[in-house]
């Protein structure tokens, strides 16, 4: 029962990794800096170790380390179309010491839609998304795909605000 669980899942995810479109680097052209939201973790394992509180510092201190300012909720308020990025984390046990993950980092920015009668519609859209997937044994190992997912978004913000 537990292997027809991981195919599901294995199937489920992916069926849903996003292809990149072109446009997406061009929407971090003007970018100053980033808020930040975890989504709940979907946590499946007695032997990781992951809240949302240690995710979120990570990301943080990675931001700032690769010169993104991380904007406080005050700061994104203000700040045109309110960019933050959004992390979503799911950790299943596989098998043994084998935990399978996926991990999805979305910058979404708040538009406005016109509806009839003069109405108007604002919701939070994704402008840029990357995903990972794969095999871990270790949380550290959880630790580096994020890293390299935040690495691309640091190196394409930075690449197209010369």
């Amino acid at each position: 029962m537990n292997m027809k669980r991981l195919y599901i899942f294995l199937l489920a995810v992916v069926g849903v990794i996003a292809v990149r479109a072109d446009y997406e680097e061009s929407m971090l052209t003007g970018l100053k800096g980033v808020g930040l939201e975890i989504r709940p973790i979907n946590l499946q394992s007695d032997t990781f170790d992951l809240s949302v509180s240690a995710i979120e510092n990570h990301i943080i201190d990675r931001l700032e380390h690769w010169g993104i300012r991380f904007l406080s909720d005050m700061e994104l308020e203000v700040m045109p179309g309110q960019p933050f990025l959004e992390v979503s984390l799911d950790v299943i046990h596989a098998q043994g010491p084998s935990h399978l993950y996926v991990i999805q980092l979305e910058l979404r920015e708040m538009a406005e839609l016109k509806r009839p009668q003069d109405s108007v519609v604002t919701i939070a859209v994704g402008t840029w998304e990357r995903q990972s997937m794969g095999v871990a044994n270790r949380v550290e190992a959880i630790y580096n795909e994020v890293d390299k997912l935040l690495r691309l978004f640091a190196d394409e913000l930075v690449a197209v605000n010369r």
